[in-house]
């Protein structure tokens, strides 16, 4: 089972969210923290990693590589991960998480036996400006990173839970790798699905099941609609680029890979597997969701100029001209109460 050679590094509250999901279900999960209030979300949480001296990055990303430096027994146990596949989660707008990411990938990508998986959470369109900017900075830095495998890219706007969006993907994910149906006809096994998580580019999947109470079989064209529109990823390019597809069929079932193939474009590889617990439909080697990134950069970009712009126009006060100001005498009007005003000399005299 691919389940057992498969670890997990979240980074931030977004990230340590997620790894402690997979955590749950008995994945080998590190959580990178340094804010004091963001891990006291999750007390019961193993193996936390704390950035000692930095409780938050404070809204500066620049600072992720100075808390990693200097705190090396972090680092140190992120390079002696044993697992072969990493995923290294994060949310794309956060601070901690993002800054921290293409390091923590690099790191481990200088093993190149190691097969690293970026989990980029990213941001909706009415978040804030430097939530979609700093989205837009980790996905372009991670598309440059040398020597990573499939990067996952999560849409915050397909659900207005954020949990249920957590839930979902760490289901997903965890029928993928503990997955271990067998047929005498052909199987999508363990060296296939590192293979597909190995190439380049972006990564999907969706997972439906028959309703055997219903006896109601999942559709190809229900699996098309989950991996292709109904599901919690970016949406997928439609130029027809992709690597490998990978399909598992839940028993007695059987989903048309040609209707697939036409759906989403021709790819080098096709791994059919029978006899799952679910029906799994996957892709790999997709290109990058580059345009939906940049719209959500430029968005930022061009929000952020109008705010500078209208900062410019605040007002300022000027001196007062007061020589023309005649100010009136006004008559104090004494005014007698039952208790006598405390005089000042006896306050000083306490």
């Amino acid at each position: 089972m691919l389940k057992n050679d498969v670890a997990v590094v979240g980074a931030g509250l977004g990230g340590a969210t997620v790894a402690y999901g997979l955590q749950q279900k008995n994945y080998r999960a590190y959580l990178i923290n340094g804010s004091e209030q963001d891990n006291r979300t999750i007390p019961d949480a193993k193996n936390v990693l704390i950035l000692e001296g930095y409780d938050g990055l404070a809204g500066d990303r620049s600072l992720a590589l100075e808390a990693l430096q200097k705190n090396k027994q972090i680092l140190k146990t992120i390079s002696e991960i044993e697992q072969k596949i990493v995923l290294c989660v994060a949310s794309g707008g956060g601070y901690t998480g993002s800054g921290n990411l293409p390091y923590i990938c690099d790191i481990l990508a200088a093993d190149s036996e190691r097969i690293v998986v970026p989990i980029v959470l990213m941001p909706r369109k009415d978040e804030p400006i430097q939530k979609r900017l700093n989205a837009y900075n980790l996905a372009k830095e991670l598309i440059d990173t040398d020597g990573i495998g499939a990067i996952i890219f999560v849409n915050n706007e397909s659900y207005d839970d954020l949990k249920r969006i957590n839930i979902v993907l760490v289901n997903m994910l965890d029928a993928f790798f503990s997955d271990s149906s067998a047929s005498s006809g052909s199987n999508f096994d363990d060296s296939e699905k590192m293979k597909m998580l190995k190439e380049p580019g972006a990564f999907v999947i969706a997972m439906l099941s028959d309703k055997r109470a219903e006896e109601k079989k999942t559709t190809t064209q229900d699996m098309i609609n989950a991996l292709t529109a109904k599901n919690i990823f970016l949406p997928i390019n439609n130029d027809g680029i992709v690597g490998n597809i990978g399909i598992i069929n839940q028993k007695n079932n059987k989903l048309d890979e040609h209707e697939l193939i036409k759906a989403i474009g021709t790819p080098e590889n096709v791994f059919i597997g029978y006899n799952g617990n679910v029906n799994i439909a996957c892709a790999s080697g997709l290109s990058y969701p580059v345009e939906y990134i940049k719209k959500l950069g430029q968005s930022a970009v061009e929000e952020q100029k109008e705010r500078i712009e209208k900062r410019k126009t605040i007002s300022v006060l000027d001196d007062l001209n007061t020589e023309e100001i005649v100010i009136p005498e006004v008559k104090k009007k004494i005014t007698k109460g039952k208790r006598n005003r405390i005089s000042l000399d006896f306050l000083n005299s306490l």
